[in-house]
């Protein structure tokens, strides 16, 4: 015989299969089919978004409904966690899944907060501020899913234009400011659509009340950020800690650099063998020499393109500085590195340098935003304790934020920043790094855990929304992914796809950096999606509170 209070508790938690579930399952997979990598698929975003709102606005629990969204739109989004390739970063394939699976219930937590954010409104202040509401909370959620150690910003709203001619726009508030359009748009839809006769009437009349003020609202940001686009601000002197003033004004290289990203295709069983690091030196050796040949001032090779300690380690330090000098090239690649503190314990880092011609490695960067879990337990400074567990984490420590670098050549500087990997997900970073004194980002990355899936390929396009944002090329060099250069405007000059190995090759001068975004962030929007929701809270009511929807099942009195 069943509890008869475990089981409402049960329902009350997880929920009977509802048709506002149904939509939100639906809705979840709609806006996954219009981000990266799909191009020209991005109404499917605003579209998506419209149905979740609709369907949380009727629904008995928003939370429940915006919590199924969640997982649907990270598990179709995600699929590819499942499939990665452990090697010897994981310490059992029966860890793949378990991470996978607790990665797409924890994305789908900022999900179930909006959706709670907008049931509480629904309840204090009827559906008709609860619709009103909705766009501006989920500006706040896709914020705050970039924030702290656990980020993870990966392929949000603002994603859906890019490989068209509308990611032009991110230019003027950045990522934010056009997944705030998206989201503005779509509430709109959904009193757009509201029609006499259908559905509740509650709801329905709600709908109708909101249609002025969302498509104004919606109107109002979409030639916002047309005109942002347009918008070439005078770039932020740098900042402290990065080059000179005259290295990014009298002494900036006014010509193209004529750059290469190597792909030397390294299978990671060889990688870490140390039997088999020829299977590494070989390809990257043949292939700056070739690229050398061609014309190549500056040569990028990936993430870890050395396993070695560099540093520390001789036979490997001697045959880069070899290379170097072979070339005659500028050098920037990727490999482990590691410094004692003065208090005695050693902190280790993925690190990258800038090695020149001669074989000096001048400069250095150290990751900055590890990856969470993956590359080290978060929260180790409060709760010591979490970095005893293994689940095959690297232990990486952090770095500072990304600091320029100077490739100088005898016509000029050329100020460049390198972005480690997931890195290039977080537009504050490479914005930050632009306003410090960079006309370049280096994007170096190991995506061979990704196999064959979208997931290469979903983080080969977010570095293609940095560039545009920053108005700076990038120059995107993967292990065993997907390679490219591309300028200011997100055009790709040179690509190598999955799996094959070769070298990208363009001339590109330094960026203008001449962005609303890398001037004023996306701190617009934030006053913008704010003031909305103050807005949308303090006005005077408009009469008797709407009731919320009755629970499923029951009638409504």
């Amino acid at each position: 015989m069943r509890d008869p209070v475990l089981v409402p508790a049960r329902r009350r938690l997880f929920g009977r299969p509802t048709r506002a579930t149904g939509l939100a399952l639906m809705a979840g997979i709609m806006v996954t089919g219009g981000l990266p990598p799909h191009a020209w698929t991005g109404v499917l975003v605003p579209a998506g978004l419209a149905l979740l709102m609709a369907a949380a606005l009727e629904a008995p629990s928003p939370a429940r409904t915006a919590w199924w969204f969640g997982v649907a739109h990270q598990a179709s989004l995600l699929y590819w966690l499942f499939l990665l390739d452990p090697a010897k970063s994981i310490p059992t394939r029966a860890l793949v899944p378990i991470q996978a699976i607790l990665t797409i219930l924890y994305v789908a937590v900022f999900y179930l907060a909006w959706g709670w954010l907008c049931g509480r409104v629904r309840e204090r202040l009827g559906p008709v501020r609860a619709l009103l509401a909705m766009p501006a909370l989920w500006v706040a959620m896709e914020a705050a899913r970039t924030a702290g150690e656990l980020g993870f910003p990966w392929c949000l709203s603002g994603a859906c234009a890019i490989g068209t001619p509308l990611q032009g726009l991110v230019r003027g508030a950045g990522e934010a400011g056009l997944g705030c359009a998206v989201a503005f748009t779509a509430a709109a839809l959904v009193a757009v659509s509201a029609r006499r006769g259908a559905g509740d009437d509650t709801a329905r009349d709600a709908r109708r009340q909101d249609r002025l003020p969302l498509g104004v609202a919606a109107l109002a940001l979409w030639a916002a950020l047309a005109v942002g686009a347009c918008l070439r601000p005078a770039p932020p002197a740098p900042a402290a800690g990065g080059p000179s003033r005259a290295a990014v004004t009298d002494s900036l290289l006014r010509r193209q650099l004529r750059l290469a990203a190597l792909l030397a295709d390294v299978a990671l069983a060889d990688k870490w063998d140390p039997a088999r690091i020829d299977s590494t030196k070989v390809p990257y050796h043949d292939l700056t020499l070739a690229a050398a040949r061609d014309g190549a001032e500056f040569v990028v090779w990936a993430e870890t393109a050395v396993p070695n300690y560099l540093r520390f380690d001789t036979a490997m330090l001697n045959w880069t500085r070899r290379v170097v000098r072979e070339s005659g090239a500028w050098l920037y690649l990727g490999f482990p590195d590691g410094e004692r503190l003065a208090d005695g314990p050693m902190r280790l880092y993925n690190s990258s340098g800038l090695v020149a011609p001669d074989g000096r490695i001048v400069d250095r960067y150290a990751k900055h935003h590890l990856l969470p879990i993956g590359e080290a337990m978060p929260f180790q400074r409060w709760l010591p304790f979490l970095g005893k567990l293994n689940v095959g984490q690297a232990e990486w420590d952090p770095g500072a934020p990304p600091q320029p670098m100077v490739v100088a050549t005898d016509d000029g500087a050329f100020p460049f920043s390198g972005l480690v990997c997931f890195e290039s997900a977080f537009g504050s970073l490479a914005r930050q790094s632009v306003r410090r004194g960079s006309r370049c980002l280096c994007v170096i990355t190991n995506d061979g855990w990704f196999g064959r899936t979208a997931g290469p390929r979903q983080h080969a396009w977010l570095a293609r929304q940095r560039a545009v944002e920053c108005g700076v090329p990038v120059v995107r060099c993967a292990n065993n992914g997907i390679s490219f250069i591309c300028d200011g405007d997100g055009r790709v000059l040179d690509w190598l796809d999955l799996g094959q190995r070769g070298v990208v090759k363009a001339a590109i001068a330094p960026g203008a950096a001449r962005t609303g975004y890398v001037r004023w962030g996306s701190w617009p929007v934030a006053w913008f999606a704010g003031l909305w929701l103050l807005a949308v809270i303090a006005a005077p009511h408009g009469g008797r509170r709407a009731p919320a929807p009755p629970p499923a099942g029951q009638e409504a009195p």
